[in-house]
């Protein structure tokens, strides 16, 4: 019976050590959060995550808290992958501890505080490719688009709705390059230089991983 016993608990040991390994732990820290060319928050930040995968299927929560409280984030993810193609759907949320109003569950399509985007990633003769779609977007900006190509130390991205300002001539919306950019990294750090064209601005975020 003991013999049993002491079987069943090394089973279940095993179990719970297997399920345990497929979790994944990340936490990074910059001195900017810039996020497809736009600064949020505009002070350090802390980005911590936690994902758990099984074959291709990664189910996770990602964040970033600026240390002056403003424009923090706070994702959940699906992420699938089929072949050379990987699958990704986002819900982006922005609480704002301001009341229930803006809580976690308000999900009104014109106030709400949740972006959701389909992203589609893949890589094509070296260069990775990730094009998004946001189909549900709260507010002004209806189904903004967003591609961005990368290859080595260098990326491209490009943009319309939320991540472009409105034309000044004609008063619509464009599709505009949103970011430019340069990565280096060592054993310790990773530093970008990015260039947005629309906001005439640049940035130099470095940041680390625990």
């Amino acid at each position: 019976m003991y013999n049993n016993i002491i079987i069943i608990m090394i089973v279940f040991t095993m179990g719970v050590d297997s399920l345990a390994a497929q979790f994944d732990v990340s936490c990074d820290l910059y001195n900017r959060y810039v996020w497809r060319g736009t600064d949020f928050g505009n002070a350090p930040t802390i980005q911590p995550g936690i994902s758990f995968s099984s074959g291709t299927l990664t189910i996770g929560a990602w964040s970033a808290w600026q240390f002056n409280g403003a424009a923090s984030e706070n994702d959940i993810f699906v992420s699938y992958g089929i072949g050379l193609l990987t699958l990704t759907v986002t819900d982006y949320y922005f609480p704002t501890n301001s009341g229930s109003d803006d809580g976690f569950f308000n999900f009104d399509p014109d106030s709400g505080f949740h972006y959701i985007e389909a992203l589609a990633s893949s890589e094509i003769a070296g260069i990775d490719v990730n094009a998004g779609y946001f189909f549900y977007e709260p507010g002004n900006n209806k189904g903004s688009v967003y591609i961005n190509l990368a290859y080595g130390p260098f990326m491209l991205g490009m943009g319309n709705g939320m991540y472009t300002a409105v034309d000044k001539k004609n008063g619509k919306d464009k599709f505009d390059i949103v970011e430019f950019g340069v990565t280096a990294s060592n054993d310790k750090y990773s530093c970008s230089w990015i260039l947005n064209p629309n906001q005439q601005t640049t940035f130099l975020i470095v940041g680390t991983s625990f």
